[in-house]
């Protein structure tokens, strides 16, 4: 990422958006476990609502496992609900089912732990709601400056999400730990 540029005014907001923009270099630069874990909760807690990140990526395996697949459930649930509060044309009803589509592939693939495809995945759905709520996608001009004067929070998971899309492959460590992230966000909202 070059020099950032702000989408927002209001110092609160604006040192949010610093340190969002500050810590995912960090979060995808490392291969620490440890460190990963607390840049992803601190990235998650400016997304998302703070504070409640980190019992998703700290504690023993088993309870880990059961509090994802419940977090996940949650994501699905908002989504779902948010897509069918979702006001469209007629004509555009195939875009509801769309999104609802690839919320079911995106779930089955963090289920099957594929996480590197999973990523993709995720930013399909991202991108449908998008979409939906804003009748935009997050490729077209404007966008993200648009989201930004809506909801700061909304807009920072949007560039979020445009970070997962130019990153390229990761370890599937690291898919995973992102994907829980954006899924925090979401389900958080």
């Amino acid at each position: 990422m070059g020099a950032p540029v702000y989408a927002v005014d209001d110092p609160a907001d604006l040192d949010v958006e610093k340190a969002a923009f500050e810590i995912f270099p960090l979060l995808a630069g490392t291969d620490n476990a440890v460190l990963r874990c607390e840049y992803a909760s601190a990235l998650a807690d400016l997304i998302g609502g703070p504070g409640a990140f980190r019992k998703y990526v700290v504690g023993n395996s088993g309870d880990l496992m059961a509090k994802r697949a419940h977090l996940l459930e949650v994501f699905r649930d908002n989504v779902r609900l948010l897509v069918a509060k979702t006001w469209v044309d007629g004509k555009d009803e195939s875009k509801k089912a769309e999104a609802l589509t690839l919320l079911e592939a995106f779930s089955g693939m963090v289920h099957a732990g594929d996480y590197n495809n999973a990523i993709p995945a995720f930013i399909g759905v991202a991108d449908a709601i998008a979409s939906l709520l804003f009748g935009e996608a997050p490729g077209d001009a404007g966008f993200i400056d648009y989201v930004f004067r809506i909801d700061p929070r909304l807009g920072i998971f949007y560039w979020y999400v445009g970070e997962l899309r130019e990153q390229g492959p990761v370890d599937p460590d690291l898919a995973r730990i992102e994907l829980l992230v954006g899924v925090y966000a979401l389900a958080s909202f």
